[in-house]
Order: C-alpha cells, then structure tokens, then sequence
C-alpha cells in the first residue's frame, strides 16, 4: 500500500526505558536542544521556534521544548519506526491501541491517590488516551487501514493539560500531522 509504512518489529527497534517525568531512553526533561541532538547522536537540521519542535528521523522521534526556556517538554515516538519504549514491562510503541486497553484502564485506576489535575483516565478531544498522572498521552499514528500508538511522553509541568488538544502545551503540529 502506498499510504502504509513498513512496520519495524521489535527486535530491530531500540529499546528504551521511561521514567515518567524524568525522561525516556537516553533523554532528559529539561535538556537543551543540543544536549538532545548529543544524547541521540544525531545533528539538528533545524529548529521549528513557532511550533518548539525538531524531528530525529533517524531514530523517528519528535522533541517539543517549552517556550520559557526551550528545554525538552516532550518526545513523541514514531509508531513504525521509532524505538520501543518500556514502561513497567509493558511496551508502548506501534500497537495496536486495543491492545493496551486494559493496561491503560488498569494504570488509570492506580492513579487515584493523585492530586486532582494529575488523577486518572482523561480521554482528548480526539479520542486519545490521557494519563495524566504520569505524563503519557497515548496517540495513535495512522499507518494504512491501522492506527499504531505513537506515544507522547511529557515533563510534569506540561502533565495536567497534555491531553487538551484546543489549549494544552503540546505545540499544535502533534496534534494536526498524526
């Protein structure tokens, strides 16, 4: 199919590990543009300053940086092609979001005991899954007749309105491109 990408198994993708809040594989919330390029070992070819967002297409992951101080806020992981992140044992990218289902309902449940704006289960205006308590807006990416889930994974000052798509922090380009 022409509008499908090939979908790279798990054993050809990196794995990386998240930290909710911390950061995902080698990344750091709070590291610069340049310490990110540093840590994926892949040159920035430009810096969208309208939308705070550089795209690593080598590794197929999107990097959104807050607007104060443009630091990393956010890494979205390419559905077919970017790495294979963990979370607890369960792995997050290019699934088919039936199948992560009951982990989100599951994870969302011990996420009670929160604060009020971090606490459970938000679902966005485009149906996606928003758990805030862990910063971690469960995407999908379109890929042919399927939809793959395409993590966004998000520092905790953006957490409480990641799932907003109208006024959250995510910078409009995620929400528009997949």
């Amino acid at each position: 199919m022409w509008w499908a990408q090939e979908i790279l198994s798990d054993a050809d993708r990196p794995r990386w590990t998240w930290v909710p809040f911390e950061g995902v594989g080698p990344l750091r919330f709070g590291q610069s543009v340049d310490e990110v390029a540093a840590a994926l070992d892949e040159p920035v070819h430009s810096f969208h300053s309208q939308d705070r967002w550089v795209q690593f297409t080598t590794l197929g992951v999107d990097t959104y940086y807050s607007r104060d101080d443009r630091t990393l806020a956010a890494v979205a992981v390419d559905a077919c092609r970017g790495p294979q992140v963990l979370y607890g044992g369960t792995r997050l990218v290019g699934r088919l979001p039936s199948e992560l289902t009951p982990w989100i309902e599951s994870t969302a449940e011990s996420l009670e005991d929160m604060p009020p704006g971090l606490r459970g289960l938000r679902v966005g205006l485009n149906g996606e899954a928003c758990l805030p308590g862990l910063g971690l807006v469960m995407r999908c990416q379109h890929n042919g007749d399927y939809a793959r889930t395409r993590p966004v994974l998000v520092a905790r000052e953006w957490a409480e309105g990641s799932g907003d798509s109208w006024e959250g922090p995510i910078p409009k380009r995620e929400w528009s491109c997949y």
